[in-house]
């Protein structure tokens, strides 16, 4: 039986996730290759710091966005059965972006900061809203609080030989 085409929104969420899959892993390749480059691009031109600390954090950047790069091609290939597993790139930019509001809000001054927020909670938005779009009012099935009985098995069917 052949499955039902995408709807516009499902298709609208395929693509994105695509465009998104190519931007995260392109990002990750950045950071891994020139970290130095895209510290200062983050920061607006302060001078790259080159420390243990900045290379954690460096290693930490790449992983995140090969991780949503990756949760974004597992939706994009099957947007209708998978849009579930855009939920972590959805919970990574909403997280970000609020903890780097708080900062701000707090005593923190930062460039890096800021850029995290005007990038963050936009596409945070934006995903959000793609993810609803592509499913209007499909729920999740709640978690079963009891195992499924088992299935009774059939009779076993003694074989015999004959003599003939």
């Amino acid at each position: 039986m052949p499955q039902p085409t995408l709807t516009r929104p499902e298709l609208r969420l395929a693509a994105f996730c695509k465009a998104f899959a190519l931007l995260y892993f392109a990002a990750a390749a950045g950071f891994a290759l020139v970290p130095d480059l895209t510290y200062r691009l983050a920061t607006l031109g302060a001078p790259s710091v080159s420390s243990a600390e900045a290379t954690f954090w460096n290693v930490l950047a790449v992983s995140m966005m090969t991780a949503a790069g990756t949760a974004c091609l597992v939706t994009a290939a099957r947007p209708r059965e998978r849009r579930h597993a855009i939920l972590p790139v959805v919970v990574a930019n909403l997280t970000s972006g609020v903890v780097a509001a708080l900062h701000l809000f707090s005593d923190v001054r930062s460039r890096a900061l800021t850029a995290v927020l005007l990038v963050d909670l936009p596409l945070f938005a934006l995903t959000l809203l793609l993810y609803r779009s592509a499913a209007p009012g499909v729920h999740s099935e709640p978690a079963r609080e009891t195992p499924q009985p088992a299935e009774e098995e059939a009779p076993k069917i003694q074989l015999k030989v004959s003599k003939s």
